[in-house]
């Protein structure tokens, strides 16, 4: 893989099993534009398929996580229908986040705003700066959250607090979303990417197998009938069980029982 995917997105090399992609537009707080929004679905892309990643850090370069879709463009394509860009450009990467076998870090600093909101909705955990937020300004401008955003907040914060946050477009301090279940942490500004890796390194630390399969019960589990989501849970156990490395841990945990 190589150590980029272009100016506007960076992937880094590969260590420990750990890569970080990079939104790298920071002069305008890595807003989205057409060409950035489509080299973040290749990164993602590369870095799903790559057997030798364990765990990807997203994060923006500089000040900001991602301010949203680049307005300065974006107002031009009005002959396209708005369903249309969001398929070719936002939703690859979006699927690509909640779909791939490894587990997603959102690190953000600053803003994450507009469709950014969705990218750190989509990952698996969140950890945030002291000054970090997350903002739904689409109201602002005559739209309504997309990306996948109404579906992840009415489920996690019910429809009068998701309701709220997208029809007045409040700011979500950093505080206020890991109170809500929006984030996992929240750390000094200059600590939010170290702290990231740190969690990485955790991750990596456990089972492949298993931190894949946990990963793929939860998220189908926000759409299967629980019936239907304990049969899944039985047929991944028993994927994990008959795996080498269930067999190595289990017998190096009876070994430490042992002294």
């Amino acid at each position: 893989m190589p150590d980029y995917v272009g100016e506007l997105v960076t992937v880094s090399a590969i260590e420990n099993g750990i890569v970080e992609v990079a939104i790298a537009r920071p002069e305008v707080r890595n807003a989205l534009n057409e060409a950035t929004a489509l080299a973040l679905n290749e990164a993602l892309a590369v870095v799903a398929d790559n057997e030798q990643v364990r765990c990807v850090i997203l994060r923006g370069e500089g000040s900001a996580f991602c301010a949203g879709a680049d307005l300065a463009e974006f107002e031009k394509a009005t002959s396209q229908p708005a369903s249309e860009r969001l398929e070719t450009l936002f939703l690859p990467a979006l699927r690509s986040l909640m779909a791939m076998n490894k587990p997603v870090i959102a690190a953000v600093s600053g803003a994450a705003a507009g469709i950014g909101v969705s990218y750190v909705l989509a990952s698996d955990m969140v950890v945030m700066g002291h000054s970090a937020y997350l903002k739904l300004a689409f109201i602002n401008i005559g739209l309504i959250p997309d990306g996948g955003a109404c579906w992840h907040l009415v489920r996690q914060l019910g429809h009068a607090r998701a309701f709220e946050m997208a029809a007045l477009a409040t700011s979500i301090s950093a505080e206020r979303c890991v109170a809500l279940g929006l984030a996992n942490r929240v750390v000094e500004d200059n600590q939010v990417l170290m702290e990231a890796r740190s969690l990485a390194q955790a991750l990596v630390s456990q089972s492949p197998q298993a931190l894949s399969a946990t990963k793929r019960a939860l998220r189908e589990a926000a759409q299967r009938p629980l019936n239907d989501t304990m049969q899944l849970e039985g047929e991944l156990q028993d994927q994990c069980k008959a795996s080498e490395d269930f067999h190595t841990r289990v017998a190096a945990f009876r070994q430490s029982r042992r002294k």
